[in-house]
């Protein structure tokens, strides 16, 4: 199995997401740490271990691309985490990319594969989940992310996606073309003369059995049917 493409989250989006938030957040909670300046410490503390989780979790992830398949890989210090999808379960393939990762050309592929977990609804008063729908009318299909069904923030999403879907494309066809010769040819097996079916591979004792009549009806002597019979038993 080759591997066509391979990569790992681009992680200064990640940083400068965090920054933003962390900017964002501390403002607001700015006049609560002028009355608790003692939050000041705690609140840098959990953001500070919230950061790191957050970073190295992504950090561990690895994305490969084949000529079979797409695989996600994670090994950390909580463990490892494999997961391929082979070609005939994809479905769909969706490029998904907010404002900081268009500034920074990076964005997640998503799959849709065969199952439709990856697929959710909502809208109409119906309740989000995966391939369930809860609720009145007027919903719409939404792709649900997770782990295992996306290449999380890789750099320039869309040229992974041109080298997933040429191969997938070339697979498609192939299997597409074996699908209609294995078609064929049992369509031309049902449709065989009875005098076009292959003979039945005779047995010993039919043979055995021909030349016992051969000596009955006198067609050859003791002795030939003697020699025949010792010669097909050898």
């Amino acid at each position: 199995m080759s591997v066509l493409w391979s990569g790992k989250p681009f992680l200064k989006k990640t940083v400068a997401k965090f920054v933003c938030i962390f900017v964002v957040i501390t403002t607001l909670l700015s006049f609560i740490f002028v009355f608790f300046p003692l939050l000041i410490p705690l609140w840098l503390a959990f953001s500070f271990i919230f950061f790191l989780f957050y970073y190295f979790n992504k950090r561990a992830f690895t994305y490969f691309i084949t000529d079979k398949s797409v695989r996600v890989e994670k090994s950390w210090v909580f463990g490892n985490y494999v997961r391929e999808i082979t070609f005939d379960q994809i479905r769909d393939v969706h490029v998904m990319q907010g404002i900081l990762a268009r500034i920074f050309n990076c964005g997640s592929l998503v799959f849709v594969t065969s199952t439709g977990l990856e697929v959710g609804y909502v809208g109409g008063g119906a309740a989000a989940g995966r391939g369930v729908v809860i609720g009145g009318g007027g919903v719409s299909p939404t792709v649900v992310k997770g782990k295992g069904n996306m290449f999380w923030d890789i750099l320039e999403p869309g040229k992974a996606r041109e080298v997933l879907m040429g191969k997938l494309t070339e697979w498609r066809e192939v299997f597409q073309q074996q699908k209609i010769a294995t078609s064929v040819e049992k369509m031309a097996e049902r449709t065989m003369l009875p005098s076009q079916q292959p003979a039945p591979a005779e047995t010993i004792a039919d043979k055995l059995e021909k030349l016992k009549k051969l000596l009955d009806t006198g067609a050859i002597t003791k002795e030939e049917y003697e020699k025949a019979k010792k010669k097909l038993l050898e």
